[in-house]
């Protein structure tokens, strides 16, 4: 069974992580995010803020597990979701990015070539070919399996 506590401090620091590399990504790697990239960090943020304010208000951990589990199931469904759109099995016209180049003739080739719109369908943040959406949706289905666990362990123990 895992202390409250460090659920919230995991919480923080994954959410914190993936917030520091999709800025990295943003604006080091120069990885335009398309709306639906956008959205699945709003969760994150929140989940900070949760983690933040229970770490410093421990009495407020009924509350902060409920919005923990509902940030969660929230995160699920925006990967999901931008899953689904990224191999066009639903579609969305919001899921779209201009990467634009560094180097100023790339760009004017770019702008010739109609080129600047990326797509999710042609999403170009896969790792191990796999979307970075899927890797949102596992990590938030399995935190939210840890924590239901980790409730359902805990609620045996009392009784």
């Amino acid at each position: 069974m895992i202390n409250s506590k460090n659920i919230f401090f995991l919480a923080v620091l994954f959410s914190t992580f993936a917030i520091l590399s999709a800025f990295f990504m943003q604006y080091v790697m120069g990885h335009a995010p398309c709306k639906l990239c956008t959205y699945q960090r709003i969760p994150y943020y929140v989940i900070i803020l949760i983690g933040l304010v229970t770490l410093l208000f421990p009495q407020i951990i009924k509350l902060s597990y409920l919005m923990l589990i509902l940030s969660l199931i929230a995160e699920f469904l925006i990967s999901n979701y931008h899953t689904l759109v990224t191999y066009e099995i639903i579609s969305y016209s919001g899921c779209q990015s201009a990467e634009i180049p560094n180097d100023i003739n790339q760009l004017k080739e770019a702008l010739m070539s109609d080129t600047l719109i990326v797509n999710c369908s042609n999403a170009n943040l896969k790792y191990f070919g796999i979307p970075l959406s899927i890797y949102n949706s596992f990590f938030s289905l399995m935190f939210l399996i840890v924590i239901v666990f980790n409730a359902y362990k805990e609620k045996n123990q009392k009784a």
